[in-house]
Formats: C-alpha cells, structure tokens, sequence
C-alpha cells in the first residue's frame, strides 16, 4: 500500500487520485472479464460497480491487497480495486453470498437485485 500511496502519478491520468476514474477502471474492468451489463451508482460519498458477472471470483482476497496482473487487458494491465483500498476511505464488495467490508468501519448501501446483479464493489470517494 505504501507503494501504491507514494506512486500516485503511476495510476491516474491527471496524477492524482480520481474516484470517477477509478470507478471508470473497475467497470471496464468487469466488462474485460466477461460481464455483459456493468453499471456505475452514485450512493452518497460512495461510488458502487454493479456487475452480472462476478469479475473478482477468481483472484479471491489478492485483489483487495496486492497488485493483480489482468493480462486480458493488456501486458501491463492489472485489477485496480487494490486502488480502491489504497486511496480511499472505505471499500466492500457484495456478492449472493453476503457483503464483506474491506475497508472502514461503515458499509455502504451496496444492493443485489435480479439476475443482472452478481457482484457489486463499493468504494468511499474521499480519502482517510
């Protein structure tokens, strides 16, 4: 984290955290890996990816903590919910299974509804 914190300029376009751009990452993400509907919610300071595909089902919990290869995106291309943990102020994702938060002491108003819900990630705007 502490990498990812001081490399900033690494990760965002304008050099600088962006949560718009990030949620933006996630999504693309999600639609890399084979989701066909993938929505992006604004629920107070929060921003929520909504997938009908579970796009982080299998890299497990190393996508909350480390830097991931997605090589479907390309050579240098890696999952960035691992972002989301780094500059945020609080970051969950939900699934059938229940909803887990990563980060922070609040969950956010993460809802799965229908079949085109399947995963949702969530992450607070601001910084810590």
């Amino acid at each position: 984290m502490d990498y990812l914190r001081r490399n900033e300029r690494r990760f965002f376009r304008s050099g600088a955290y962006d949560a718009v751009e990030l949620a933006g990452m996630i999504a693309a993400e999600a639609l890399v890996l084979g989701a066909q509907n993938v929505r992006v919610q604004c629920e107070g300071d929060w921003l929520v990816v909504v997938a009908d595909r579970d796009w982080l089902e299998p890299y497990g919990q190393e996508v909350f903590h480390s830097l991931t290869p997605l090589p479907e995106a390309g050579v240098n291309s890696v999952l960035a919910e691992v972002l989301a943990v780094a500059y945020s102020a609080g970051v969950a994702t939900a699934t059938s299974v229940g909803t887990e938060v990563i980060k922070g002491g609040t969950t956010p108003p993460l809802r799965l509804s229908g079949q085109d819900s399947v995963r949702a990630f969530a992450f607070r705007r601001r910084r810590e």
